[in-house]
């Protein structure tokens, strides 16, 4: 499905993948500034890229291996949500790149992703204080999978602080709502928005001629889903709306380039914790005391299970937000 570029190696930030011609998946090395996959598109006069890191030194490879592998700097780059891991990077691609988001995202941004910047930068002891408290209890933690994720989240978390005082948080400035198209002298990419799942707007990058989907952080390959900000139902929703899509592989937003296979993972996973919730409503019993369901013990991203619960539970007892449970 996929093999290493021989032409770019200098990032420790990702992994360099060609999954087709001319497409070129960026896949995060943990404990690095990159945290999430970024994608790059060649179109032959243009060059896309999808997603833009955690830091700008991973944008900043970013950039350095689209040109190396396309022979062109970005023409635009996409932002498949707000998250930070897929945004931070931005500033580095701009003026040269317009940023494309869905209008959504960019009110998003520049409301709530502007605020949490100035807190972030307001409040700089406080955070390393925390990190330093992580730290200890990363000494302390016996299960040996949970020590590697934590020593990978707050090396990502450290990375991310060295480049704040420098972040230029930038915002995009070519919006959409339900598609846009982009062509070029070789190929074309639709660029879609089936609404809220993982976030509050998400966008996926589709080639329909190359069967190929950058899904952002709707799909993930061998990570647990977050659900802090999502909507599962609607998260669903959408993930049925892409299987009636000729796809045969996705870039997703964390972990392995991987399949259709992926959708169907995290389409079970999202009614799992649904029903797991469900369940222990029920029979009035502590969502704390629910354990990780054996099919997920080996994905990344384990601490978020624990709050994927308290999100579902949260929104099964809120009425003006309740899910239904199939």
């Amino acid at each position: 499905m996929e093999k290493s570029v021989e032409t770019f190696k200098e990032s420790k930030h990702f992994r360099l993948h060609r999954v087709a011609d001319g497409v070129f998946a960026a896949i995060s090395v943990p404990g690095t500034g990159s945290v999430g996959n970024a994608a790059i598109i060649d179109l032959g006069d243009k060059t896309i890229v999808v997603d833009t890191f955690t830091t700008i030194q991973a944008a900043e490879d970013l950039q350095a291996a689209a040109i190396s592998v396309t022979g062109n700097s970005a023409s635009y780059v996409i932002n498949t949500h707000w998250h930070s891991d897929h945004t931070s990077g931005n500033q580095v691609f701009t003026p040269n790149a317009p940023i494309i988001s869905t209008t959504a995202t960019r009110d998003i941004m520049a409301a709530f992703g502007v605020n949490r910047i100035n807190e972030q930068l307001t409040n700089l002891e406080s955070i390393f204080r925390s990190l330093d408290e992580l730290e200890e209890k990363l000494q302390k933690e016996k299960d040996k999978k949970l020590q590697e994720e934590m020593k990978w989240g707050i090396a990502s978390d450290r990375e991310y602080m060295k480049i704040l005082p420098n972040l230029l948080y930038t915002l995009p400035s070519i919006t959409f709502d339900r598609g846009l198209s982009i062509h070029g002298s070789e190929r074309s990419v639709q660029l879609f928005s089936f609404g809220g799942g993982h976030t509050q707007s998400d966008t996926f990058v589709y080639l329909p001629e190359e069967k190929i989907a950058v899904m952002g952080d709707l799909v993930l390959s061998k990570h647990h889903p977050v659900l802090n900000h999502a909507n599962p139902k609607e998260w669903l929703h959408i993930l049925e709306r892409i299987e009636s899509l000729d796809i045969e592989i996705i870039i997703p937003g964390h972990g392995e380039v991987c399949s259709m296979e992926q959708v169907y993972q995290v389409k079970g996973y999202i009614k799992d914790i649904m029903t797991l919730v469900a369940e222990s409503m029920e029979s009035d019993t502590n969502i704390d005391d629910i354990s990780v369901p054996e099919a997920y013990q080996d994905w990344y991203f384990t601490t978020y299970f624990k709050t994927n619960l308290k999100k579902v539970y949260e929104l099964l007892t809120a009425p003006e937000r309740s899910i239904k449970v199939d």
